[in-house]
């Protein structure tokens, strides 16, 4: 079942720590990337060329990329750091350390991710070799665009997706290796979860539209590991005598600007698959 739910502040934001768009990112400067978004994603496509089943392929790798860095941004990423990084309390079963959670918890992802990439573009493969690419190019790019000025407040999107976050209670009910595993399973086929990031949308209507089981594994193999960085950030963050708390801090000061660059990224592969087209 999933709730259709709009970018802003949620019930859970606190606005001293996570600052709504506007205050974080000025107007002005938010018309400004779309502006140089644009004009580099033209140039881009001027330059290469791209034949339109080419650049269809590139705009998909663009966003499994733009996914990758900005789905961390999350409430779910922001729990998986806490359970990867922080010390093992005392008296919890197992001997593991961040750096084998980390490892256990890339391995569940990477696998869940893998599978549904490889599912999406099978199920693609079936309806995408009777569909026109340049058709299927052009609504690509209108999505694109569109979320991306949704990202940079410009236009309201609908965000079909599981008002659910990770099961908290596994925390205090499972050892940390296990719990790791675990949250890495859930999260890797992105829609068992919240996420923040518009550009999960277009790499599944490209992965479905391309109709690559490969290419759909491969990008979702990187949206996994791009998705492990907070918490690798998190490990080395604490090993140079900084606090889990203040790390947390940190990642949800920077999201609007991460939701900012993201929306900016998409305006630029829409612009890309726009002057493919022509």
């Amino acid at each position: 079942m999933t709730t259709v739910l709009n970018h802003g502040p949620i019930e859970t934001d606190l606005p001293d720590i996570r600052p709504a768009l506007g205050d974080a990112v000025a107007a002005p400067a938010r018309l400004g990337l779309i502006a140089t978004a644009g004009a580099v994603g033209a140039g881009v496509a001027t330059l290469a060329n791209p034949a339109t089943s080419t650049a269809l392929t590139a705009a998909v790798v663009g966003a499994g990329l733009v996914t990758s860095l900005a789905a961390n941004w999350s409430t779910c990423g922001m729990s998986v750091a806490g359970v990867v990084a922080a010390p093992k309390q005392p008296g919890r079963k197992g001997t593991s350390t961040p750096v084998r959670r980390l490892a256990w918890h890339a391995l569940g992802s990477v696998t869940t991710g893998a599978v549904t990439g490889a599912a999406l573009g099978a199920l693609g493969s079936l309806v995408s070799g009777h569909l026109s690419v340049t058709w299927m190019l052009f609504g690509w790019a209108l999505f694109a665009l569109a979320y991306g000025l949704h990202e940079l407040g410009v236009l309201t999107m609908p965000a079909p997706m599981r008002r659910q976050q990770l099961p908290r209670h596994l925390r205090r009910t499972m050892e940390p290796w296990k719990v790791s595993l675990l949250f890495g399973a859930i999260i890797g086929p992105g829609f068992l979860i919240f996420i923040r990031s518009s550009a999960y949308y277009l790499l599944v209507l490209g992965v479905l539209a391309v109709g690559s089981p490969a290419l759909g594994a491969a990008m979702f193999t990187v949206v996994s590991l791009g998705r492990c960085m907070p918490s690798l950030a998190a490990i080395v963050h604490t090993r140079r005598g900084g606090s889990m708390p203040g790390f947390l801090s940190v990642m949800c000061v920077v999201d609007r600007r991460v939701q900012s660059v993201t929306g900016a990224a998409l305006v630029a592969l829409a612009a890309f698959a726009a002057v493919a087209l022509v």
